[in-house]
């Protein structure tokens, strides 16, 4: 296998792929990157087995076809050394790759590509599925909007993922662990068969990475294709192809919980808000977030924390409605779910001191909501 190619083509498509290679394996392979050369072009190929990411075709000049597969970090570094625009690659037939580019060249020995485990995209697609086409944006910011609430309890896999739920038209995406729950959910231009499939946190994050987003000179009418079966799940671009292995088990019955009866319902600046959980955290021991005390009275709202290394009092002015509550919470989370709000205020719905509360943005364009779990009042 012999191909010449544009030297930063190649270093993306590396950097895309090599996310998901494998460092804890006893399988070598699935520490390598694939590389495939044909006619049309040169595609990369990383997995882990549960999660794979190929390359559509890279434009380059190729002499003779073939695949190999090549350790991902070493490949990756040499590409980056090498000097000038162009590189070359030969593959003999020990499956030793010779990487030149001008006076420059490295030798890095590979496996037999035919070895690398790779899923059959087009087997994949000919199961009975249903497939869904959106707006790329759309989807990485329904992902970051609640990603941030899957657990990571291995203890109930089914929950380490987010539920991908399509109904009457809308996509909904919902993430759980335990202590809070993240919604996010967009109506879908078109008519759409309803389906609900749980896909792996990690697939998301790396899917909510690649994808492009809107504005800074991204294509905001750039589409995505999903295609779910019983087992897989398939997102495809123009540029990549990811295929990734569903969680099973039963997801919480999210719908329910959130409702719209409240005690006390609090409005308020996000920004402000936000601030004042980041200073509540400052004194936090080792990452050990101490319990942050909301009292809520007469369109006032005070915010304190006390532990061995030191106190927060914040007082924040906002409208409130309803009776007075004194709660506590895990600070970190209401800082999470405020950073993925982008309204100017917010509201705030509690019951009781040991009812969940719920967040929405005032006002907000997109339908996202947060219910967190309060902790126990000191005794």
């Amino acid at each position: 296998m012999i191909f010449t190619c544009d030297k930063f083509q190649l270093q993306d498509a590396l950097g895309l792929v090599s996310r998901v290679v494998s460092s804890r394996t006893t399988m070598s392979i699935l520490e390598c990157v694939l590389v495939t050369a044909t006619a049309d072009g040169i595609s990369l190929t990383a997995s882990d087995k549960e999660l794979t990411i190929q390359t559509k075709h890279i434009t380059a000049e190729v002499d003779s076809v073939g695949s190999v597969a090549l350790d991902a970090k070493l490949f990756s570094d040499i590409v980056r050394k090498l000097p000038g625009d162009f590189v070359t690659i030969e593959i003999d037939e020990t499956n030793t790759a010779l990487c030149k580019s001008g006076r420059s060249s490295l030798k890095i020995v590979g496996l037999p590509g035919e070895e690398f485990p790779l899923p059959d995209v087009n087997t994949i697609k000919s199961e009975n599925g249903v497939s869904y086409t959106l707006k790329s944006h759309i989807l990485k910011d329904m992902i970051k909007q609640t990603i941030f609430a899957v657990s990571l309890d291995q203890s109930r896999p089914v929950l380490t993922g987010e539920l991908m739920a399509i109904k009457d038209n809308a996509l909904r995406i919902v993430a759980v662990d335990m202590f809070r729950i993240s919604y996010a959910a967009q109506l879908l231009e078109g008519d759409f068969a309803d389906a609900d499939a749980v896909v792996p946190g990690k697939a998301l994050n790396e899917l909510s990475r690649i994808l492009p987003g809107a504005g800074q000179g991204e294509d905001e009418e750039a589409v995505v294709n999903l295609f779910f079966t019983d087992k897989n799940v398939v997102f495809e671009n123009d540029t990549f192809t990811m295929v990734s292995s569903l969680l099973e088990g039963d997801f919480v019955r999210y719908d329910q919980i959130f409702n719209e009866d409240f005690a006390t319902l609090v409005t308020v600046n996000r920004a402000a808000l936000l601030s004042a959980f980041e200073r509540a955290i400052l004194v936090a021991v080792e990452n050990r977030m101490p319990p942050t005390k909301l009292e809520i009275n007469n369109n006032d709202l005070l915010i304190s924390v006390q532990n061995e290394r030191g106190q927060v009092n914040d007082g924040l002015p906002c409208d409130t409605d309803g009776n007075e509550l004194t709660i506590h919470f895990n600070p970190r989370y209401f800082i999470e779910a405020l950073k993925a709000i982008d309204t100017e205020n917010v509201m705030l719905r509690f019951n009781s001191q040991l009812s969940p509360c719920i967040i929405k943005g005032v006002d907000s364009n997109v339908d996202c909501k947060y219910l967190i779990v309060p902790l126990r009042p000191p005794a």
